[in-house]
């Protein structure tokens, strides 16, 4: 297996420079070592991670969420802190693995695999649930739009569909844009007829 890249965030200097120390003896790659207060997120942009290992004695929910929302990667947070509150807010922040445990480098690497693998499987819950979001979205429109053709060229639904379908695919796009598009041009003569 290739070398994990390690984004390591600490809450404290000396146990920071320490875990970094042993992330590198057991083959991990720490492509970034920073401190909490000093999380510079412009920064962390530019850094080609594979995980954010976040060590903290008492989690913050801000910092876990500007982790979260700023990159597509798993965070996996390893605290003493073992308060039910604690835990709920940093899983509802968007913490990928909660370990209530020290860092252990013989068992890191199985945690982390774990926690990619996770990570993945809720990314592609949500992907699906807004592809489905978008589908029904669009079956929606087009409805609409059919109904709409319907009452302006006296045509049936069979043919409002084809019709829909031939000028989306004369523009190049989806059906479903082209109903949008149709549905939007319909509001705008309202509009300007009401005006």
């Amino acid at each position: 297996m290739s070398k994990l890249k390690i984004a390591l965030i600490d809450d404290d200097f000396d146990r920071a420079e320490f875990v970094k120390l042993t992330l590198i003896e057991h083959q991990f790659e720490v492509v970034a070592c920073l401190m909490t207060h000093q999380l510079d997120l412009l920064y962390l942009q530019h850094i080609q991670a594979d995980v954010i290992l976040l060590d903290m004695d008492h989690p913050q929910r801000d910092i876990i969420e500007s982790c979260v929302s700023q990159f597509d990667l798993p965070t996996v947070l390893f605290t003493k802190n073992s308060h039910k509150d604690t835990i709920k807010s940093a899983i509802e922040a968007g913490i990928t693995a909660y370990i209530v445990d020290g860092i252990q480098p013989s068992k890191l690497d199985s945690i982390l695999e774990i926690a990619i693998e996770q990570y993945k499987k809720h990314k592609k819950l949500l992907n699906d649930l807004q592809d489905t979001k978008s589908k029904l979205a669009d079956r929606k429109d087009i409805e609409k739009a059919k109904v709409l053709l319907m009452q302006l060229h006296h045509i049936d639904e069979e043919h409002a569909f084809a019709l829909l379908r031939k000028n989306a695919m004369s523009h190049r796009m989806t059906i479903g844009e082209m109903a949008r598009r149709l549905l939007d041009a319909q509001l705008l003569l309202q509009s300007q007829i009401k005006e």
